[in-house]
């Protein structure tokens, strides 16, 4: 007969467990922010497309009313606070492309985030009382040469943009004049923009500074005379 002491299992002394958890902590801090990584590149995928269908639905539009993208003015809403009510809701469909991924987080979280702060305060100056459920804003300087067929080089000339926007904000615009920064770089600090070709590009805040110190960015010819007080500072 084998000594009892054979059959006795060996236990985990107090250091050993201490030196696995150690093993399993390290491997977490290795694999969360890859995971991170991986969940907000898909979450950027989200963004890139909801762009694209705004943009293929303002096209669309445009076929129905003489080759003239919607209004910025009207584009998003009718009524306050309904997106159903937008000029290109028709062609959508589906509230959900109005509102990145990533953005619906923030939306819901009181932290402060990383986006950069617009030089003037578009949160009060754009107040409606509606709380914001959408992430893009189209460019205004397109108001006044609505007709595609008249835009210069439309692979210049910006449509809609990732914007950065108060919680209250429910403009859905953006401009030269009222923000001269107002891409959000909230997907591994880059954004999103569709130029008016329909075009998405991902820029960083070096990349977008440049582009959108040019008028063509914002205009998309020189007929706009009533527009010509926000050319000042820009080449």
């Amino acid at each position: 007969m084998k000594p009892e002491f054979l059959f006795r299992k060996r236990a985990f002394t107090l250091m050993e467990l201490l030196v696995v958890i150690a093993i399993i902590a390290l491997l977490a801090s290795l694999l969360l922010p890859a995971l991170s990584r991986a969940k907000e590149k898909s979450r950027a995928v989200s963004c890139i497309n909801n762009l694209r269908q705004l943009s293929i639905a303002s096209v669309n539009y445009s076929m129905d009313y003489e080759g003239n993208l919607p209004s910025f003015r009207d584009w998003l809403y009718t009524r306050g606070g309904d997106l159903t009510s937008g000029r290109i809701y028709p062609y959508l469909k589906t509230k959900k492309v109005y509102l990145c991924p990533t953005d619906r987080i923030e939306l819901g979280s009181d932290l402060p985030t990383n986006q950069r702060r617009t030089r003037t305060d578009r949160s009060s100056r754009f107040n409606r009382n509606h709380p914001r459920n959408y992430s893009y804003a189209m460019n205004c300087g397109i108001c006044h040469n609505t007709d595609l067929s008249e835009f210069n080089n439309p692979s210049k000339t910006l449509m809609y943009m990732e914007a950065q926007l108060g919680k209250t904000d429910y403009s859905g615009q953006v401009g030269p004049s009222m923000v001269s920064r107002s891409l959000s770089f909230r997907h591994g600090k880059r954004g999103h923009l569709v130029m008016s070709d329909l075009r998405v590009e991902t820029m960083t805040e070096e990349m977008y500074d440049y582009v959108s110190g040019n008028r063509i960015f914002w205009f998309p010819n020189n007929n706009s005379n009533e527009m010509r007080g926000m050319w000042n500072n820009l080449r």
